[in-house]
């Protein structure tokens, strides 16, 4: 965690790594994961492995990302590896 904020419940899972961002109630964030300039809605459970806020073609395809940079994955999203499980 650096400079980040994380509401409760939320669990941040081994080697994962949360930089200036935003992780509202009951997020989790799975094994590996990279996070950075991100603010996650509520419940969104996010697979080992994944990195949102490194690539903004990427994340423009899949999220909003502000002017500045700030991705925002919204209350609901699941991922695609979470979908087919």
């Amino acid at each position: 965690m650096r400079h980040s904020i994380l509401s409760c419940n939320v669990v941040v899972h081994e080697l994962a790594v949360v930089e200036h961002s935003i992780l509202f109630d009951g997020v989790s964030v799975g094994a590996g994961s990279r996070l950075r300039n991100c603010i996650v809605d509520k419940g969104v459970k996010i697979p080992a492995g994944v990195r949102i806020g490194f690539n903004r073609d990427q994340d423009t395809a899949r999220f909003t990302v502000s002017e500045s940079g700030v991705v925002v994955v919204p209350k609901g999203y699941v991922f695609k590896s979470e979908a087919t499980a």
